[in-house]
């Protein structure tokens, strides 16, 4: 009888990993889309994009020069941002699946932040 409540917990355990695993490569599968998506579509469509000005320069120039890289750092700032997210939820789901991890997880969390 105690064999099967330790496989039901593995279960659980592998699942609730599977689920993490699972938003993480969405959201990275997502960022990656963006980031190449608009970084082609800005260097694609520049000449359209020329006639346009951005404080005296040519949109094309300003996206190419500045904008995209504001871009890019607003992309790590979303990853960071939703991974501590994902990374928090998995972390609690664990930690109620076995209250053990609870007192390993607020250890290690004391000597990163």
């Amino acid at each position: 009888m105690e064999a099967d409540k330790s496989i039901s917990a593995l279960d659980k355990s592998k699942a609730t990993a599977a689920t993490h695993w699972r938003r993480s490569r969405y959201l990275t599968a997502f960022l990656l889309t963006s980031w190449f998506f608009l970084t082609f579509g800005i260097l694609f469509f520049a000449r359209e994009l020329s006639a346009y000005t951005f404080f005296g320069w040519p949109f094309s120039f300003y996206m190419a020069a500045q904008g995209l890289t504001l871009f890019y750092v607003a992309l790590l700032a979303i990853f960071s941002l939703w991974m501590r997210k994902i990374e928090d939820a998995y972390h609690t789901e664990i930690s109620e699946k076995n209250p053990n991890l609870s007192q390993i997880k607020d250890s290690n969390l004391k000597d990163i932040r």
